[in-house]
This record gives C-alpha cells, sequence and structure tokens, in this order.
C-alpha cells in the first residue's frame, strides 16, 4: 500500500438551529435511569449498558454532530453541557467518565474523520456502541513518545500489532481509537488507528480492579497482526501527535465541566446536613470552619465550570491557548474534586468515614488525579505550551 499524506475530507455542515431537534433533559434522564442502578453497577463493577443504552436513543451523541452525519446540528458545547448534566442528575461518577472516553472519540471522528469514517464507523457509535482510546502502554505510561504498537503498511491496508494498558472502557468497547507508530515514516511516525475490537486478533485483557470508578471498566487490549483496511487511520499517518493533542484537550475540559456538576447536589445535601445538625446548642453551620468547608467546595464547583468553559469555547475558536487551558480546567477540576471530597466526608464526621456514598465520592474522586491524564502530566503540558507561545 502507498502511504498518503493527503488530509482528510470532512461534511462538517451545521443547519440553521430550527432545524435541531429539542435536546432531552439528561439531568431527569440521568436521575430516573442511572442513579438508581449506580449502586448495583458499583458492586457488580460493570458499565450500566442499560443507562448507556438510554442515553444513545435520547440522543446524547447526536448533540454535537452536524445533521449531515446523522447529528442534531449542535455544538460540542451542547454535548458537554449534557455530559454535565448526566453527572448531575445520575450521581456515578464512573458511568460519567466512560462516557467522557466515547464523547472523545465521537468528535475526533466528526472533525479530522473522512467520508470512510463518517460512514462506516460513526453510525454505530451515536447508536449506543461503546467506544475507548487507546493510548497508554505498561512500560511508557501517559509518554506516547515511547510506545512500542507498531503498525505496517501491506497491499491491502494495516497489520497493527502491540499493546495497550489502563485503557477506559477497553472490557467492554466495540470500537477504539488506537496510537501506533509507523516505523516505515521515520522519526514523525506516531499515527492513529480506528479499530474494530470484534476483529481477529484482538484480545482483551481482565478489567482491573480499581479502588474507585468501578462502573467505568478499565483494562489492556492486546493487537496480534490486525488487520486493517487502507481508510482506518485518523489524520495523515505521523501526523498523530497534533491529531491527538486536539482529541485529548476536549476530554480534559469535560472532567473540569463533569467535576462541578457532580458536586453541585452534593453540595446540596451537605448544606440542608449541616442545618439539621446540632451541637454545641446550634446548628453546626453556624460554625465558621463549616462555613469554610462549605465555600470551598462552592469555589471549586465555580472554578472548575469555568476554566472548562474557557477550555472548550477556546478549542471551538482553535485558539492557540486551548491545550492549556484545558489541562488547566482538568488539573484544577481533578484536584478541586478530591478536596471537595474530604470535605464532605468531614462535614459529617464519623458518618463520612462509614462505607457508604460520601466514602465511595472520596475514592471516585482520587480516580481523576489519574484518569485522563495525571495532574504532573497537565503540569507538564501547560509548561511546555506556555514555553511554546514565549517562542512565537
Amino acid at each position: 500500500m502507498t502511504l498518503t499524506l493527503m488530509p482528510p475530507t470532512t461534511s462538517d455542515v451545521r443547519p440553521e438551529p430550527p432545524d435541531r431537534r429539542p435536546p432531552a433533559d439528561f439531568d431527569r434522564l440521568a436521575a430516573r435511569c442511572v442513579s438508581p442502578r449506580a449502586a448495583l453497577a458499583y458492586d457488580a463493577e460493570i458499565l450500566d449498558r442499560v443507562s448507556w443504552r438510554d442515553m444513545a436513543d435520547h440522543g446524547l451523541w447526536r448533540l454535537g454532530v452536524p445533521t449531515a452525519l446523522g447529528g442534531d446540528g449542535g455544538t460540542w458545547l451542547d454535548l458537554a453541557e449534557a455530559l454535565a448534566d448526566v453527572a448531575r442528575g445520575g450521581g456515578d461518577l464512573g458511568f460519567t467518565l466512560s462516557l467522557i472516553a466515547h464523547a472523545g472519540f465521537v468528535r475526533a471522528l466528526v472533525e479530522h474523520g473522512t467520508a470512510w469514517h463518517h460512514r462506516t464507523v460513526l453510525p454505530s457509535l451515536l447508536k449506543g456502541a461503546v467506544g475507548a482510546t487507546a493510548l497508554t502502554e505498561t512500560q511508557g505510561g501517559s509518554d506516547v513518545a515511547r510506545i512500542q504498537t507498531r503498525a505496517r503498511a501491506d497491499d491491502d491496508g494495516w497489520v497493527l500489532s502491540g499493546a495497550k494498558d489502563h485503557i477506559t472502557n477497553a472490557p467492554v468497547a466495540d470500537r477504539a481509537l488506537i496510537l501506533a507508530r509507523v516505523p516505515e515514516l521515520g522519526r514523525r511516525d506516531i499515527t492513529l488507528f480506528v479499530v474494530n475490537l470484534h476483529s481477529p486478533g484482538v484480545r482483551r485483557g481482565d478489567p482491573e480492579q480499581l479502588l474507585g470508578l468501578r462502573t467505568s471498566p478499565t483494562g489492556p487490549l492486546y493487537l496480534d497482526d490486525v488487520r486493517l483496511p487502507a481508510e482506518a487511520v485518523l489524520g495523515r499517518p505521523g501526523d498523530g501527535l497534533s491529531t491527538l493533542y486536539d482529541i485529548i484537550s476536549f476530554d480534559r475540559a469535560l472532567y473540569g465541566l463533569v467535576a462541578a456538576a457532580y458536586l453541585e447536589p452534593r453540595l446540596d445535601e451537605v448544606v440542608r446536613y449541616t442545618q439539621e445538625r446540632h451541637a454545641f446548642g446550634s446548628p453546626i453551620i453556624d460554625h465558621q470552619y463549616v462555613q469554610g468547608r462549605l465555600t470551598d467546595i462552592r469555589i471549586a464547583i465555580e472554578v472548575s465550570r469555568a476554566l472548562a468553559l474557557a477550555g472548550i469555547d477556546a478549542l471551538v475558536r482553535r485558539d492557540p491557548q486551548a491545550s492549556l487551558r484545558c489541562s488547566v480546567a482538568k488539573l484544577l477540576g481533578s484536584e478541586g474534586l478530591v478536596e471537595s471530597a474530604q470535605n464532605l466526608m468531614r462535614l459529617r464526621g464519623h458518618l463520612g468515614y462509614m462505607r457508604g456514598d460520601t466514602t465511595r465520592d472520596l475514592q471516585d474522586a482520587l480516580g481523576t488525579l489519574i484518569a485522563g491524564g495525571t495532574s504532573e502530566m497537565q503540569r507538564k503540558n501547560i509548561l511546555n505550551q506556555m514555553l511554546s507561545n514565549r517562542e512565537r
């Protein structure tokens, strides 16, 4: 097969707003379908596929997709706000993070895909199939420069071999965006491939046993001479990093927006608790140290939401600062979520430390420091962007 460096063609045609279908109320939908099953899914350590299907059936994935590609002609902000609604109403952070992983894949296909991707891959992801983005490997972790997965060209397309580790949705995903090297391209060899995970040669490892986020199945993928069509490349061969940075930036901003939405009902609940719980002759909300913890949670919500919206806006406008802003949103969103989960536990005292919703919130929050790129990786990206901007 002859390698081509021609840019992909896209069909990003958006109609006027009157042609769009009214969006579903995903806050109420999640409260009705996700919330009642969250505890059972958590104990079983499985993805809630029933709720996943409900979300797809109500048009969640169509929100940011042009009508020409089977969507509702909205914006990526529409999708981001709907995901925040799911986090707010569903109360299942793991489930929402699995949605984020899928959302990044959908956006990647729309923004960087060809007519082949739009015709053969995107429709299934809009209708309920599960997507994953497989970047990390056991040895390299978040350092994509150390990936060992390889692809070679043959007469009919590509042959992909390697292994990916710690991949959100891998145990249950139908399609994956996989980062690999194409050595014959030389130094600039990192390339993204769209892979059907039901193909011969694909094997899934056992799901990982995680401290939290147990409703977001995570695990390894093994690729043994998996044959792909020539069109499977997303973007241009060898240009995978620039495409990847755009994809993961959206995911990072979503973490901040989801963190804020997830905390809102928990803050309302703990405010009521502090108004009803008495100590030393008055409601504990009258005490300054309690007020401090409550306002810290509110501040975390406002900061996370504002930074996430700024990051998404920068992405849509193709602002050179977009990657930096999305990393800031991920960093402060995750760390604010962890600090807020600790405050929720402390405000309830011994009751907060007993196994239940509050301890689960803390366990899940800790996972966001790792999932979607560690805080250390966000700081590295922020610094790299700072230095890059100085050189312009």
